[in-house]
């Protein structure tokens, strides 16, 4: 039998983040944010606000570190989630999950895949007064040698995969 490898943590160990992969379909493009504090690029995300659904808080968080408005693209993702049959299989679940632990609490991060249009400019600065990002839309092409942190590259390949192989439906 396999072993089952369980943690607690409790509401004040664990924090909830959510993050988009938000990309420009037609132009075969992804929004990315650069820290200009240490220069790196990475996926734009955020902390849930109490009550705040989980893709609020993914587009949330995304528009007050890019100033991108992006909308939560249905996709045909593989998912263990149960579903109610659907005709279309789309779906707006998570297309990813990853979890870090620092300092002995938790960050949970939901990655949604989100659209948006990247000729559109950016709104003003919209993120926190600590945040210091500069908004990057760059080509599927450069995202190895522009993301900084693998996982996030994973998660990039992941969204333009479902996209582009598998389908969605813009919203």
């Amino acid at each position: 039998m396999e072993a089952i490898n369980h943690a607690l943590h409790l509401s004040d160990q664990f924090v909830i983040s959510c993050g988009t992969v938000t990309l420009d379909v037609n132009r075969s493009k992804v929004l990315l944010i650069r820290w200009r504090k240490t220069n790196e690029i990475f996926l734009p995300k955020g902390r849930k606000d109490v009550n705040e659904s989980l893709t609020d808080a993914a587009i949330r968080e995304t528009f007050e570190e890019t100033g991108v408005q992006p909308r939560i693209l249905p996709a045909r993702i593989n998912t263990l989630a149960t579903s109610q049959e659907s005709t279309s299989g789309l779906f707006t679940e998570p297309i990813a999950v990853s979890h870090r632990m620092r300092e002995g609490i938790l960050k949970i991060i939901f990655w949604y895949i989100a659209e948006s249009d990247s000729t559109q400019t950016p709104a003003k600065w919209t993120g926190q007064e600590d945040e210091d990002f500069d908004t990057i839309w760059e080509d599927y092409g450069n995202i190895n040698s522009t993301i900084t942190f693998a996982e996030d590259q994973r998660i990039v390949w992941a969204a333009i995969d479902t996209v582009h192989r598998r389908g969605t439906q813009a919203v």
